[in-house]
């Protein structure tokens, strides 16, 4: 996962809540009944994480 500034032509778009997504179309498969949720620790701290539904 990374932030970009510009996509290719092989890339697919999904915007979610004003928040866009951009996924290569190659890889997309791999993306499938998937979601992307945000999860904190005991610590305070969060990170995403990609959770098969």
């Amino acid at each position: 996962m990374a932030l970009v500034e510009s996509t290719s032509p092989n890339d697919s778009v999904t915007e979610i809540d004003g928040i866009k997504f951009v996924v290569d179309k190659g890889q997309a498969v791999y993306f499938e009944n998937t979601k992307l949720d945000f999860v904190k620790s005991m610590f305070g701290f969060g990170e995403f994480r990609l959770v098969n539904r």
